[in-house]
Parts: C-alpha cells; structure tokens; sequence
C-alpha cells in the first residue's frame, strides 16, 4: 500500500449544515486533507481509523486521527462551494489514475454516482485501516 497514490476533490462536513471543499491526498503511507486555506490533517496511516457509515451510502467516511474525528463527503453536498481552479491547478492531477476527475461538476445524480466511485476506490486503498 505505501506506493499507492489517490487524490480526489472532497468535502469536509461540518456541524449539520456546513461544508468545506478540499483535497484528500494519500501518499507514501500517509493521508491528508488540505482546503484553500491550508492543510487541515496530515497523519500516517498507522495513526488513522476510517469508518464508512451506512448512512453515507458509500460517498462518505470518518477518519479518526487521535481524538478527532473528521467527516468526508464524496458527494457534493448541497449548496456548498467548490474547490477554485486555483489550488487544483497547484495540487496537479498525479496518482490516482485520475481519480481526481471523477468529481467534475455535474448534475446531482452524477455526483452521487461519481462520489460513490471515488469512496469505493478510497475503501479499497485504505482497507487495512478499518
């Protein structure tokens, strides 16, 4: 698993309502997560758990480092931003096979089938971690 490599357009939930668009790398063992604003986690995969509720219907997980406990959305969340061409400009599209175009923008049901993808693909990538 070490030289497996994803990157895919994510959302990180927050409280209810809120959301915040980002990246979700993995990379040399390690994951992270990074918004315009910066990285948000970065951590080995020795030191993360990750849960796929049923609830998400596979276009979301938590990902537990230490105490915290991080809510991702592969699936667009209603009325939420997007990333800025920006910043996926400077992250590139490397690994993944291209998994980072699976979340285009689209129509709803194609986000959710495209979200559903990316997770399946995430599940199997960190299937060790759960």
């Amino acid at each position: 698993m070490p030289d497996q490599e994803l990157r895919t357009r994510v959302w990180l939930l927050i409280g209810m309502t809120g959301s915040t668009p980002g990246v979700l790398e993995l990379a040399e063992g390690r994951i992270a997560f990074t918004t315009e604003e910066g990285r948000v986690f970065e951590a080995p995969l020795a030191d993360i758990s990750v849960k796929y509720p049923w609830y998400y219907f596979g276009g979301g997980c938590k990902i537990t480092i230490g105490d915290t406990t991080h809510r991702i959305s592969f699936v667009r969340p209603n009325n939420s931003l997007d990333l800025s061409d920006a910043i996926l400009a400077e992250l590139g599209d490397t690994g993944a096979g291209g998994v980072l175009a699976l979340l285009t923008a689209g129509r709803k049901m194609r986000d959710v089938g495209q979200g559903r993808k990316a997770g399946k693909i995430w599940k199997e990538a960190l299937a060790s971690r759960m």
